[in-house]
């Protein structure tokens, strides 16, 4: 696996196929190749950049280094940069997601579209404060317990509970993936880079003039809530709703996630040369 060596971190990444470039960032507490039932899944041509995100898989980092939305953004851009690519398609997962839209706006100009699957630009000071607190203490369980424990836990969350349902040997590989992590990379992750820590993007959304594609599952309310208000807020966004699915309508009905981002890119790349 090829890696790109940065100040504090060694960003592992893979890259797949020829054509219009597509950046694909992850969720929390999973790998990159968590992608590949979407990728597996669309026919047009196109090249597949595939990071594992700090904190996760087999990128490393040194002793104190950031795992924040900033420093992700910037091992985004360079490795755009290593692999010679001007602007690319973004398309993020939750965290990844938030991701997403992190580097959409601070670096606009790299960013062609952006598909966004279960995922939101912040919350609400209140609810961001409590949400930092818990996440802050359950980093601390998670290097107190172990990355067993936490796997175990995590996976259990209510919000894949339709994943275990519907893809049984899906939620057990990811189980697996979730299990050989880094406690001490996940910790941070969650402590810099989690959902209460972020910094809400909402006031910025009306900047992004990139199109923009939001995903959630019809049976993901708190996320289908999001999607329509990220719609609301960005100037050029649609919003699909995948059919019997949650929160992990990637994962969960990869093929209908793939025909929907096909569709979307194809068009992008249409309006491009016209």
């Amino acid at each position: 696996m090829p890696r790109l060596q940065r100040p504090d971190a060694s960003l592992a990444y893979e890259t797949h196929g020829d054509g219009s470039p597509v950046l694909l960032l992850h969720g929390f507490t999973q790998r990159g190749e968590s992608w590949d039932p979407v990728i597996q899944h669309v026919r047009a041509p196109h090249r597949w950049i595939v990071p594992d995100v700090r904190g996760h898989g087999r990128t490393s980092t040194m002793a104190g280094a950031a795992h924040d939305l900033d420093a992700c953004t910037l091992d985004t851009t360079a490795l755009l940069d290593e692999l010679g690519v001007a602007r690319a398609h973004l398309a993020g997962y939750s965290m990844g997601g938030r991701l997403a839209l992190h580097v959409a706006v601070a670096h606009p100009e790299r960013v062609r579209s952006l598909c966004l699957v279960s995922a939101h630009a912040g919350l609400v000071e209140g609810e961001r404060s409590s949400r930092r607190a818990h996440d802050d203490a359950l980093a601390s369980q998670i290097e107190s317990e172990g990355v067993q424990w936490f796997a175990a836990h995590w996976s259990a969350l209510p919000m894949f509970d339709s994943l275990r349902r519907r893809r049984p040997l899906v939620a057990a590989s990811l189980l697996q993936t979730r299990e050989q992590g880094d406690a001490h990379g996940l910790a941070e992750s969650l402590r810099e880079m989690g959902a209460g820590a972020m910094h809400p993007l909402w006031d910025a959304l009306p900047h992004v003039t990139a199109p923009v594609l939001v995903i959630a599952g019809e049976e993901d309310e708190r996320f289908v809530a999001f999607g329509r208000r990220l719609q609301a807020s960005l100037p050029h966004a649609r919003l699909q709703l995948i059919a019997s699915a949650g929160h992990a309508a990637h994962l969960e009905q990869p093929h209908a996630v793939a025909a929907v981002m096909e569709r979307f890119l194809a068009e992008v790349e249409s309006e491009a040369r016209s």
